[in-house]
């Protein structure tokens, strides 16, 4: 049995899953073309335990019948990684050298003044 679940907290980890694996995705990317292992590993899973957590709020249990449910937070990890490579990808294509902060591609085409 699943138990009871939180639907409110089910959705709301969904999101925080999928938008908090972002900058770690892009990061991931970065530190994939630079051969950093370090970084890869740290990007790939530091936020596994902010996933366990929403999984946890969400009243998720850890049987087989919680299975698909738990499932489906590993595809909210995934394509928020995914997506976060793409965006480093992107940002690649079109002559940027990000690094691995994905806020920097908000400063693409804008001049920057010297202070």
């Amino acid at each position: 049995m699943v138990g009871i679940m939180n639907v409110q907290w089910f959705i709301i980890g969904l999101i925080v899953t999928f938008i908090v694996n972002i900058p770690f995705g892009f990061w991931r990317a970065h530190a994939k073309r630079t051969g950093n292992r370090i970084e890869w590993i740290l990007a790939v899973h530091l936020p596994v335990p902010l996933v366990v957590l929403m999984r946890y709020l969400a009243g998720l249990s850890w049987n087989l019948e919680g299975a698909p449910l738990i499932l489906v937070f590993v595809l909210a990890y995934f394509l928020g990684q995914r997506t976060g490579g793409k965006l480093y990808a992107r940002a690649v294509e079109n002559g940027f050298d990000p690094g691995r902060n994905v806020l920097s591609i908000l400063t693409i085409g804008r001049e920057e003044e010297a202070i």
